[in-house]
């Protein structure tokens, strides 16, 4: 990005007005902007220092996190969204995946500015795509009027695109910018629009790939659950109570090895018999409280949700839709 603005802008800056060249340059800016905050801040290393704030900021879903699990290698109990990470070798809260590009975890503390990093370079991309065929459009049109973007129907395709090379050829390092900007822009925006989905699916990467590969485990028939009483004891230590978050699960979710029911000699939490569990339609997210607050939980730390927050725990039910109807999930 940064070869293709040194080809780029001192070519245009003087065939550009004030007011465009003003805009240029906040539109540059913008991504290393966000790209230096996505870097520097804190990705949401969990340490023993923060270990009990981390611990309270989500409740456990008897899905996809079960309280009670300790990281090997930080050693310490796992907190609810968390996943230890290879390369950073400690564990992240709320980790949604390592980029490589940021040469960090995307997770709690920084996925607001990984999330503004995107859609900056989206804009600037598209910005100096379109920048740079309206130049080369005029260019163009100087010494061949009736040429236009689209062909016109008076030209046929050969001599269409014949005026698009000699275009492109007149100014090389526009023409190549330009090109690579158009021809990257859709990549951006997808994963732009890929992880806004995911937000307002309220999940993260890492838990989409393991609700995939639970959808797999009820599909091959190894996935049971059976309802949580909503005023079980609690071992405080093991699931401290997070006052904030107005959602709590109603069922425990397992998979077994050998598609029978979990064995009552583990003493599992939950009441009543097993069953399977066939579909991710039957499964509610508690982590979805729906766009809004998705978003807010992004950007602020410690997001309130209101007066659902000060529910007792044993009043609080899962408000998201099921998985499979609105996450997109394999069916």
């Amino acid at each position: 990005m940064t070869v293709s603005e040194y080809l780029y802008l001192p070519e245009i800056w003087p065939k550009i007005s004030l007011f465009t060249k003003f805009t240029v340059i906040v539109t540059v800016f913008l991504p290393y902007f966000f790209l230096y905050l996505a870097c520097s801040a804190d990705p949401g290393y969990i340490t023993r220092e923060n270990h009990a704030y981390h611990m309270s900021l989500y409740p456990y879903d008897y899905a996809l996190f079960h309280p009670g699990n300790e990281c090997r290698t930080c050693r310490f109990l796992k907190p609810a969204r968390s996943k230890h990470c290879d390369v950073c070798k400690r564990c992240i809260a709320r980790a949604d995946h390592h980029c490589v590009f940021i040469n960090s975890c995307v997770g709690y503390g920084n996925h607001h500015w990984f999330l503004l990093l995107l859609l900056s370079t989206c804009v600037l991309t598209t910005y100096g795509g379109v920048l740079g065929l309206y130049l080369l459009k005029a260019k163009i049109q100087e010494q061949y009027p009736m040429w236009s973007i689209w062909p016109p129907k008076e030209m046929d395709y050969s001599r269409y695109f014949a005026l698009w090379g000699w275009g492109l050829h007149g100014d090389i390092r526009i023409g190549a910018s330009t090109l690579l900007a158009i021809l990257t822009s859709p990549l951006i925006w997808a994963l732009f629009i890929y992880t806004v989905f995911l937000i307002y699916c309220g999940t993260t990467t890492n838990e989409s790939m393991k609700w995939t590969d639970f959808k797999e485990d009820m599909n091959d028939g190894y996935a049971f659950r059976r309802p949580l009483a909503p005023n079980r004891p609690r071992n405080i230590r093991l699931e401290p109570l997070c006052p904030r978050w107005p959602s709590s699960p109603e069922h425990i979710i397992l998979a077994t090895e050998d598609a029978q029911p979990p064995s009552s000699e583990k003493n599992y939490p939950g009441q009543g018999e097993w069953e399977h569990v066939w579909d991710l339609k039957s499964v509610d997210n508690i982590y979805d409280m729906g766009l809004r607050h998705n978003l807010g939980d992004i950007f602020i730390s410690d997001y309130t949700f209101g007066d659902e927050a000060g529910e007792p725990p044993a009043e609080r039910r899962p408000r998201g839709r099921s998985i499979s109807t609105k996450s997109g999930y394999p069916q």
